[in-house]
């Protein structure tokens, strides 16, 4: 039985499916929900790991935490570079009437 956001399932309905359709219900309905999502960056990722663990986090579960952390922030960080150039990339480097880019820390102090 596939997942409908339309017309979702009562409870008495799921209650009459077998486990077989419940499962392949509970698993369609999940991989709809999944395309919303997007992964934790580092800093939440990190926080969980400390909330549910509390004084027990160790240093490999907070490395471990880190890595998956990152994922999501490489993925938000190319997402937000592909909106970039569906837009034209950086108006900066593309208007005329701006002049002297400062693209260095040095060049920021006259």
């Amino acid at each position: 039985m596939k997942y409908n956001p339309n017309e979702e399932l009562k409870d008495e309905q799921l209650k009459e499916l077998s486990e077989d359709d419940f499962f392949e219900y509970i698993d369609s309905k999940a991989a709809y929900l999944k395309q919303f999502t997007q992964p934790l960056g580092q800093y939440h990722a990190k926080q969980f790991a400390s909330q549910t663990k509390g004084a027990e986090l160790t240093t490999k579960e907070l490395k471990r935490a880190k890595e998956l952390g990152r994922v999501g922030d490489d993925m938000r960080a190319n997402s937000i570079r592909e909106a970039a150039k569906e837009l034209g990339d950086d108006p900066k480097y593309r208007d005329a009437g701006i002049k002297n880019i400062k693209t260095k820390r040095t060049q920021w102090f006259d």
